[in-house]
């Protein structure tokens, strides 16, 4: 709905209009009544209106005056102005700032007035129209304009073609009006990208505000291309020359340094910049920005966003060692403390980001060491309803920095604990749920009935009843399922022997391990060795 905003000084007059004319007939709502126009002038700056009624002879400030200040703020508004003065020059005035209308009090009637302004709408309807028109006209072309560059990117990284003094002809559609020897490539890459997701919502928003400011940023740089890599990286090629004067590095680094900071400022988007080196060769940019995207994961353990160059960012290397190898140690403290939910997540989970941190394992293997994590929390839990593999993989794929990895396993845990103590309520005897607990954190020896239900309190064959009727197997059968399980984890994905896995279950016969294995599985438990 369109808003209008009546100012006159004589109260009566803003009555009259405010009242007589069915406003939301024609599509507007008075935003705002003023009898005094600087009072006025500070609602304009606050919510600008589509339509301004206003008197001429006002007190301090009169109509002229505040229509001419207010098209300082916007040329928005559209203007109808009220006076009692048949006064040619307040006409000419008008007309002279574009106001669109001048009507007399004396012969004003609410049937002229709901005609003017069912006109108004119209006309303001119409300027929407070819607003939005333009807006997406405008909007077609930039995204037409960034797929080619996108293309023109992708292309340079993927093709091997020789080089050739020809190629920089490639770079003509893109506004450089003269190429000049030499081309330094900056590339940034988004530190925080769960918090860029949660504020803007989607990954091609941020990626069109990005361009947007980057491009406004370096609009008087005639020799600058800015091109989105994807919504988390872009990169910036400069053109420049070599001066013995005056290093053209530092300028650069000035722009590629101001783009950093104003991202984190203005669109609160906090990126690391990495700078590479000056380059003359397509070969050489297209080594150099292919070695700059991939350095880029060197990021992933830094507290803050950084500013580096690309020689300093070589100097972050990475562990070269699986973590999976380390699977079962920190998989199994985090499973306890589901199992338990008797001990703080974060401090559960802060020794393995600890490890890794000390480690600086490659950000990719983590991330599957935490895929697995979550694939075998899922199936113990039997829980499909909050993850799937799918949008796991997903949120794991987008997360940044040790930062975000730390946020979203404690809240993949903190999720898990909940489920398990909502699986424990579903249960009608609380002592089966304690039995189960129980075995689960005993695994790694022989457990017995009698035991149980001493821990219990309650008679042996008492227990072996109530366990029964509430989970229809005996408990014999749920320690053996439990322990074939977990040995079926322990084979799968780690270098344990058949008979170490026996062992660590509390199986001090291998045979007999064998045996339970394939009656359970129906296969060897070499099967998985």
């Amino acid at each position: 709905m369109n808003t209008v905003a009546l100012v006159d000084d004589d109260v009566a007059v803003l009555e009259f209009l405010e009242k007589m004319i069915p406003w939301s007939d024609y599509g507007f709502r008075v935003a705002h009544t003023s009898t005094n126009a600087l009072e006025a002038l500070d609602a304009c700056a606050a919510l600008m209106p589509d339509l301004i009624i206003t008197d001429i002879g006002m007190p301090v400030m009169d109509g002229v005056a505040f229509i001419r200040a207010v098209k300082e703020l916007s040329q928005q508004p559209r203007f109808v102005i009220l006076s009692c003065h048949d006064d040619f020059r307040y006409a000419q005035q008008a007309v002279q700032l574009g106001v669109q209308d001048y009507i007399l009090k004396e012969t004003m009637d609410p049937e002229a007035l709901s005609s003017l302004i069912a006109g108004m709408q119209e006309k303001i309807g119409a300027e929407r129209r070819l607003h939005d028109e333009l807006k997406m006209l405008h909007s077609r072309a930039h995204r037409s304009n960034s797929v080619l560059k996108e293309q023109w990117l992708r292309e340079l990284l993927s093709s091997p073609v020789p080089d050739s003094p020809a190629w920089t002809d490639s770079l003509q559609p893109f506004g450089f009006r003269t190429v000049l020897p030499y081309f330094i490539p900056v590339v940034g890459r988004l530190h925080e990208v769960n918090a860029a997701w949660k504020r803007y919502e989607s990954e091609d928003m941020v990626k069109f505000i990005v361009e947007n400011m980057a491009e406004e940023l370096l609009g008087s740089e005639a020799n600058a291309l800015f091109i989105s890599v994807s919504a988390r990286e872009f990169c910036i090629l400069f053109n420049c020359s070599k001066e013995l004067k005056h290093s053209p590095y530092e300028r650069i680094r000035s722009l590629a340094r101001l783009v950093q900071q104003k991202l984190e400022q203005v669109v609160k988007l906090r990126y690391s910049i990495l700078i590479g080196g000056i380059e003359a060769e397509r070969s050489g940019i297209r080594r150099q920005m292919g070695g700059m995207l991939q350095a880029t994961d060197r990021f992933f353990y830094l507290r803050d966003p950084q500013f580096m160059t690309l020689e300093e960012a070589g100097r972050l290397t990475f562990h070269e060692e699986e973590p999976l190898t380390f699977y079962y140690e920190y998989a199994e403290r985090i499973n306890r403390t589901i199992i338990e939910a008797n001990i703080d997540v974060p401090d559960a989970v802060e020794p393995f980001i600890h490890f890794i941190s000390i480690h600086k394992f490659e950000p990719k293997a983590v991330k599957r060491f935490v895929f697995k994590l979550a694939l075998d929390t899922m199936m113990k839990l039997k829980d499909t309803r909050h993850y799937t593999n799918e949008k796991v993989q997903n949120e794991l794929d987008q997360l940044g920095n040790i930062s975000e990895l730390r946020e979203w396993l404690i809240g993949f845990v903190q999720e898990a604990v909940g489920l398990m103590e909502q699986i424990a309520k579903q249960s009608k005897k609380v002592e089966i749920v304690d039995a189960q607990k129980f075995v689960r954190q005993h695994l790694d020896r022989k457990i017995s009935l009698e035991e149980v239900a001493a821990h219990l309190h309650l008679n042996p064959s008492y227990f072996s009843r109530l366990f029964k009727k509430e989970t229809g197997q005996n408990f014999i059968e749920y320690v053996t399922r439990s322990k074939m399980e977990k040995a079926r984890e322990l084979l799968n994905g780690s270098d344990r022997t058949m008979e170490q896995v026996a062992q660590q279950l509390g199986y001090e016969n291998r045979s007999y391990f064998v045996k339970l294995f394939k009656e359970h599985y129906g296969v060897l438990p070499s099967k998985y060795v």
